[in-house]
């Protein structure tokens, strides 16, 4: 003790060469830990590239076989691609039908803001055009497509960038979910009025003097 304060003593040589071995050996077991983690995310990647890859030699077999069907039977691309729409068409209306009956959906006049609105969309750039879509407003969270299509009707074409790609998009259906019932108000407590007893009050009898009462 030094002007009346106590010092506190330094730790000797063993002390901090234990503390020094502690702090290594979790350092080690971190990097270990680290390691570990990071062939992880390795192979995982490895596993993602090889299904990617496995994907994409399938899609190609898939193009050059298409494109030798084309020439053997001598078939119209054109024709073939407009076949191929009128399939999709009816798998996406077939959806469409079964999603409306399941969610109680009408068909709506006018879009409003919890409409169920189908579209589809001629893009600048082809390939991103939208051949069909059923989204409602207020999940898909686009102001300017809400904003262009609100009160109006089946047939309205909105022009709009979405994800950097301008798209000329049209209004080809409305539903509108089913409205949710208002619970009945209740009254107060206090504006309820409460019965009250009935008087009595006494009638002349005809005993000579004896009153009996009577209801009023």
């Amino acid at each position: 003790m030094a002007n009346g304060f106590r010092t506190s003593a330094e730790p000797g040589r063993k002390e901090q060469m234990r503390a020094l071995q502690t702090e290594l050996k979790n350092t080690q077991a971190a990097a270990r830990i680290s390691q570990m983690m990071l062939q992880q995310v390795i192979q995982n990647n490895q596993s993602m590239q090889q299904d990617l890859g496995k994907a994409f030699h399938a899609i190609s077999e898939l193009q050059y076989k298409l494109l030798a069907t084309e020439k053997i039977a001598n078939l119209d691309p054109i024709a073939l691609t407009a076949a191929a729409n009128d399939l999709r068409l009816a798998d996406f209306n077939d959806s469409a039908a079964k999603e409306d009956a399941e969610k109680n959906l009408t068909v709506g006049d006018v879009v409003k803001e919890d409409s169920i609105v189908i579209l589809t969309s001629v893009a600048a750039d082809p390939d991103k055009s939208i051949f069909r879509s059923k989204i409602s407003l207020k999940e898909a969270n686009v102001p300017d497509l809400t904003k262009g299509l609100l009160g109006r009707e089946v047939g309205a074409k909105v022009v709009l960038d979405l994800a950097g790609v301008q798209h000329t998009v049209e209004l080809l259906g409305i539903r509108q979910p089913p409205v949710e019932p208002v619970a009945p108000t209740l009254a107060p407590v206090s504006d309820v009025t409460e019965p009250t007893e009935p008087v009595l009050t006494p009638v002349p009898s005809a005993d000579a003097g004896v009153a009996a009462p009577a209801v009023q």
